[in-house]
């Protein structure tokens, strides 16, 4: 058991990041503002959290700089995945949006250079059932070409940024990867901020956004950057399905949104699929 311990520490580290995403779609819910502005403010208080910490571990971090060509890369795969999958949201549902983006963990698996293992196979097909059940009762509706497209491509970002991002933690912190990641996203998502400048108009508003920023993102991508450091990445992206699942169960307790039985056997499976990852020997 003590073997397993770092692995397991890991799994724990990926899975709680994973439900705090899950609370997202309950901040925005809440929050009157478009999603370009939403997603600029949060990677912008993440990026001025995480600061201080890079001016105490300055030596990690002027280090860091070296790895400029994944710094950058990790900072478009966030900012361009985030301007896919909003525009996909645009040309077909919700629903089927989100569902296309999580194919990213499809791409992970053949992408890597890890041999896939017969765990992860099954792990990942019952992810994506659940994910499937959890989707339907929202409606796929009429899915228009570009927006399947869009909602592909922002999926492959995401697996991108997982790819590079396991690479980048084996010879730095999760902290200093997360910092830069985040900083270079902003940079990117700056030009559209600009383009429209739409910031928060009540006190709630403004404390959900913080909230976005620097618990959801800032502390929830170091704890996801940590568990990747100590696992396998076709593993870890078992976990990462825990988010829709956790947005059910976020969205019944803050949005009375009643789950259907279609749902909760979605979020099951997903368990399931966690479940087996950590347990196997």
């Amino acid at each position: 058991m003590s073997s397993r311990r770092p692995e397991l520490l890991g799994y724990f580290y990926i899975s709680v990041a994973s439900l705090i995403w899950g609370s997202n779609g309950v901040i925005v819910n809440k929050v009157s503002l478009d999603a370009f502005t939403i997603a600029f403010l949060r990677v912008l208080f993440a990026t001025i959290i995480l600061s201080p910490f890079q001016l105490v571990r300055r030596n990690e971090a002027f280090k860091a700089v070296k790895a400029w060509k994944s710094i950058i890369a990790l900072g478009a795969c966030l900012s361009l995945g985030w301007t896919l999958l909003f525009q996909s949201m645009k040309l077909i549902t919700i629903a089927s949006a989100v569902l296309l983006n999580y194919v990213a963990p499809v791409f992970v698996a053949f992408l890597l250079r890890e041999r896939i293992e017969r765990i992860t196979i099954v792990s990942l097909t019952l992810c994506i059932a659940g994910m499937i059940l959890i989707s339907y009762e929202q409606g796929f509706g009429n899915l228009n070409a570009l927006g399947v497209v869009l909602g592909l491509f922002a999926g492959l970002s995401y697996a991108s940024f997982i790819i590079i991002s396991k690479m980048t933690v084996a010879n730095y912190s999760g902290l200093t990867v997360a910092f830069y990641s985040y900083l270079m996203c902003a940079i990117f998502l700056l030009p559209l901020f600009l383009r429209g400048i739409n910031l928060p108009e009540s006190l709630e508003s403004w404390i959900l956004v913080i909230l976005l920023g620097v618990f959801n993102t800032a502390f929830a991508v170091t704890l996801y950057m940590k568990g990747l450091s100590m696992v396998k990445a076709q593993k870890a992206i078992i976990f990462t399905y825990l988010e829709p699942a956790g947005a059910v169960v976020f969205g019944y307790f803050f949005l009375t949104q009643v789950p259907t039985l279609l749902m909760i056997i979605g979020g099951l499976l997903i368990l399931l699929a966690s479940y087996l990852v950590a347990s196997e020997r």
